[in-house]
């Protein structure tokens, strides 16, 4: 197969009217989404906050035409601000959509062709996970070597059997991966967690499951 479709990261070339024009652009389009319900994960701005850098990006552009020199590192602090809240929801987006073009147009990105088979195949290989007792109780740290190519690892977790696909559910995603820490959960519980890395192309395989009980 080739590669699937995907979200263009384009945006943060775009000079600051572009870009804010872009920004609105996909948080019209998420809102209401069906495919893309709130609450997002953890690691996703949500949209109100993602709006309220918009508007503060907008107020900083028109302050920065004084040529202060405050108000030209605000209008560039937000704007730093904005393209990392709208990478996170890019991450997201692919995530869910997982190259399906109906939900990649939905979502305001602009998004990849999908590509002619390669023939050089590069099967990812899934994360080697270390877990641990966390500081905090009812907490689990998982540290990885990042695999080359990788974005993020996606855990999933359950108290059911592993086996049966429908006990699984999403857990987190990590951006960084020498310290993933999943916390709120019963000390005494044993949980079952797996791990995939989210690759450009999509994510990989999921490990075997590894059986952890937090304290």
């Amino acid at each position: 197969m080739g590669k699937k479709p995907m979200v263009k990261r384009s945006f943060s070339r775009l000079d600051d009217p572009g870009l804010s024009s872009f920004g609105k652009g996909v948080v019209t389009s998420l809102s209401g989404n069906a495919y893309f319900k709130e609450p997002y994960p953890q690691e996703v701005t949500p949209l109100g906050q993602v709006k309220g850098t918009l508007e503060g990006f907008d107020n900083a552009c028109l302050e920065a035409r004084s040529r202060a020199k405050q108000s030209i590192a605000q209008r560039k602090n937000l704007r730093t601000q904005l393209i990392k809240e709208l990478n996170e929801l890019a991450d997201y987006v692919n995530l869910i959509a997982k190259g399906n073009v109906e939900i990649l147009a939905s979502s305001g990105f602009d998004y990849t062709k999908e590509t002619a088979p390669s023939p050089v195949k590069h099967q990812a290989t899934y994360p080697d996970v270390v877990l641990s007792q966390s500081v905090k109780r009812g907490g689990i740290v998982g540290k990885a070597k990042k695999a080359p190519r990788a974005r993020s690892c996606e855990f999933h977790i359950t108290t059911g059997d592993p086996t049966v696909e429908g006990n699984w559910k999403h857990a987190a995603v990590f951006g960084q991966f020498k310290n993933m820490e999943l916390d709120g959960l019963t000390p005494g519980q044993q949980y079952a967690l797996r791990m995939r890395w989210i690759m450009p192309e999509g994510p990989g395989p999921w490990t075997p499951p590894f059986f952890f009980m937090p304290t």
